[in-house]
């Protein structure tokens, strides 16, 4: 197309006089004149591609004119992880747990013998040093020995606190409660005698035997079980409703409050109808994480056997995203006459496993199922003049690095 122009130019410049300011000027205009008719008298495409102009019209073999539309990308996306679940419930078995309390009496205090004297100018006492680590796990402490000898009443005081003053008799005395309001961790029990009073020359005495402090300790070291369960991103973002349930073994009779607490939020807080065949609980899908999770399961006292322990979450159907994008009258003409095309393209992130689903686009469904890191295919047939919509399917869980649709020549 630049034959005509080229040898034109070199006619003109073949008579150009140099040195001639005004005839160079003249001459200058009288190319820029025939430039311009030149232009607007060349074919359509010539004139386009000269000009750059891709938007212009191009000559059919016909005669007709028709739009040369440009190559573009109408949309790009990074859709990420799309993930596939093709059950409505999924559970998470856990196994039979068991907790208890068991509580036993304990030696926490003795010694051998003790001896106690009150006179006038003297006064013994004995004193035993005992300690209580679990408080809050230690009842009934009862003080217990045998009495050998004694003249007098016997004087029992309990960290400075007098908690018995009897006349006492030879033999194995009723055994003594100690207050548990007394108790601390470290204790001190003094024994003694009663003064003799207006016999002052007489001396008040107590022997002791086997004398043991006794206590009612709970071992907690079972009262609390600990089971760990996961949940997927894929569930969690698609939960509906979560339940716990299981099968309760106890008596009704000996047993305390049954916890349970997930991720440190309480969800149940009772005595469970011991004869039930299953107990549910169902609690707030937003107390669980994505990941490991944490049960915990405590008694207050007694025994518990829970058995077909799980956990159960109802989903929702998943709605993948859709994406829209723009095709204008001119952009469907050309593809409608053959001269453009749309072509979509998803980018993988997995080069290796195959990945498997299918593509709405307008209503139109095509599956795809491939091992390649790319797939592409040719949706031209199947657009519509202004806003079109595709929506991706997995089949299995994918990762879409990229999501392209391209206007392209044919």
């Amino acid at each position: 197309m630049f034959i005509y122009l080229k040898h034109f130019l070199h006619c003109m410049f073949t008579h150009k006089k140099k040195g001639q300011a005004a005839g160079a000027a003249v001459l200058l205009a009288i190319i820029a004149g025939l430039l311009v008719m030149f232009i607007l008298f060349i074919p359509p495409a010539d004139r386009a591609e000269l000009l750059g102009d891709e938007t212009s019209g191009t000559t059919t073999s016909s005669g007709t004119t028709t739009t040369k539309v440009a190559e573009k990308v109408l949309l790009t996306q990074n859709p990420g992880k799309l993930d596939f679940i093709s059950q409505k419930e999924i559970e998470h078995p856990l196994p039979i747990t068991t907790v208890f309390t068991k509580t036993e009496p304990k030696l926490i205090g003795e010694k051998p013998t003790a001896y106690a004297k009150n006179g006038a100018f003297t006064e013994e006492t004995s004193d035993l040093t005992f300690f209580v680590p679990d408080l809050k796990n230690t009842n009934n402490l009862l003080l217990h020995f045998n009495v050998k000898a004694v003249e007098g009443r016997i004087i029992v005081h309990l960290n400075d606190e007098l908690i018995y003053e009897k006349d006492g008799k030879v033999g194995n005395l009723q055994p003594i409660k100690l207050p548990i309001a007394l108790i601390k961790q470290s204790n001190k029990l003094s024994i003694g005698v009663s003064s003799p009073g207006a016999v002052f020359w007489k001396t008040n005495e107590l022997s002791l035997e086997s004398v043991k402090i006794l206590a009612d300790v709970t071992n907690i070291e079972a009262q609390t079980a600990k089971n760990i369960f996961l949940i997927s991103n894929a569930e969690k973002q698609n939960m509906k409703t979560v339940v716990l349930r299981f099968q309760p073994h106890c008596n009704f009779d000996t047993v305390g409050k049954l916890h349970i607490s997930i991720n440190g939020k309480e969800i149940y807080g009772g005595i469970p109808d011991c004869d039930l065949p299953m107990v549910p609980i169902e609690f707030a899908p937003n107390i669980l994480n994505v990941g490991e999770n944490q049960v915990i399961l405590s008694t207050e006292k007694g025994t518990y056997e829970l058995s077909q322990l799980l956990i159960r979450s109802r989903l929702q159907d998943i709605d993948y995203p859709t994406y829209y994008f723009e095709i204008s009258e001119e952009q469907y003409n050309a593809v409608n006459d053959d001269n453009r095309r749309i072509r979509l393209t998803m980018d993988f992130v997995d080069v290796i496993a195959t990945k498997r689903g299918n593509i709405v686009y307008n209503g139109h469904l095509r599956n795809f199922d491939t091992k390649e890191v790319s797939y592409t295919i040719d949706i031209s047939d199947d657009i519509v003049r202004g806003n079109n919509a595709l929506k991706i399917n997995p089949k299995k869980t994918l990762e879409i690095r990229e999501l392209k649709v391209e206007l392209l020549k044919k």
